[in-house]
């Protein structure tokens, strides 16, 4: 599989951070943690493709999850900032972890369940079970959101 730049591959693991936290300062915090642990393990500089970016993301969902409160960033002033951000992003940001990593992993990224049990250490048949409870929560919110903005017009 071809190398991307360095740039668009950070850029690319710092996006898959910001959508698990919705927040600037926590996603670099998270993302440069991640980068940090697997460069140690590996050369960055000749090892940056989609599947490196796969460890990478599986990294992160491993720090989010094991660790997910001190990158809540509910008592600070960027959290404020989350109501400027499209329906969709709220509704994810609103999320629990197990079922914020499990959307984005599978329905914004499009990787396989299978590639992220190790990073969340739940069998398959519960991510499968989280997933779909996740998306019927989501569309319900989708459409109480958007009736609720079209009573307020």
């Amino acid at each position: 599989m071809d190398n991307m730049s360095k740039e668009v591959f950070i850029k690319k693991v710092y996006a898959f951070a910001f959508r698990l936290t919705g927040s600037e300062n926590s996603a670099c915090i998270l993302a440069e943690t991640a980068i940090n642990r697997m460069v140690q393990a590996s050369d960055l500089n000749n090892n940056m493709s989609e599947d490196f970016f796969m460890c990478i993301a599986k990294d992160i969902c491993n720090i989010y999850i094991s660790d997910f409160k001190s990158f809540t960033d509910e008592g600070c002033e960027e959290h404020d900032k989350k109501a400027d951000a499209s329906l969709l992003q709220k509704i994810i940001l609103s999320l629990e972890p197990l079922n914020r990593i499990t959307i984005i992993w599978k329905d914004v990224y499009g990787f396989s369940l299978n590639e992220i049990i190790p990073a969340v250490n739940q069998p398959y048949s519960i991510l499968q079970q989280v997933l779909a409870s996740t998306r019927r929560q989501i569309i319900a919110q989708t459409l109480m959101e958007g009736e609720l903005g079209e009573k307020s017009i």
